[in-house]
């Protein structure tokens, strides 16, 4: 990559990072964990992919109030990591798992013409390509602890 392709991942890095940090501190500091995450998991069990909603409705719900502060954490953590650029393809991996979660229930549109099933989630699915860039880009080199850490270690 040149230097300015690296300053744009760079860029978007931390700015994906800024948006995973608001998201879970959101989370983590409203009714999110305070209960608000247990309807929207019912909500979600009732219009998600039946697998996915008997798994919604036999452990998430009845553990909500833990779940709700895994994802707050989870998306804090990976907001942190993004910030920073530490670990950024590990971080990168987790935030693609968290929305891959969300997309469960987000895609399921039985017996809706395909072109609903390629927009439904659609925000989630290009942060999804988002992450994956920024996990091949190795955008943590560049203006993050990753780059320091690997020029320490020669």
């Amino acid at each position: 990559m040149t230097f300015g392709e690296k300053r744009a991942a760079a860029a978007v890095r931390i700015a994906t990072g800024l948006i995973f940090f608001a998201e879970g501190f959101s989370k983590a500091t409203g009714t999110f964990v305070r209960g608000g995450f247990a309807e929207d998991a019912r909500e979600i069990a009732a219009r998600s992919w039946p697998v996915w909603g008997r798994f919604l409705r036999g452990f998430v719900v009845p553990n909500a109030t833990a779940v709700g502060w895994l994802v707050a954490l989870g998306e804090l953590a990976v907001g942190v990591a993004l910030l920073l650029g530490l670990l950024t393809r590990w971080a990168c991996a987790g935030g693609m798992v968290l929305l891959a979660t969300f997309l469960l229930g987000q895609w399921y549109v039985p017996g809706k013409p395909w072109h609903e099933w390629i927009t439904a989630g659609l925000t989630t699915k290009f942060a999804l390509l988002l992450l994956l860039l920024l996990a091949v880009a190795d955008a943590g080199r560049k203006w993050g602890l990753d780059g320091r850490r690997r020029a320490g270690a020669r």
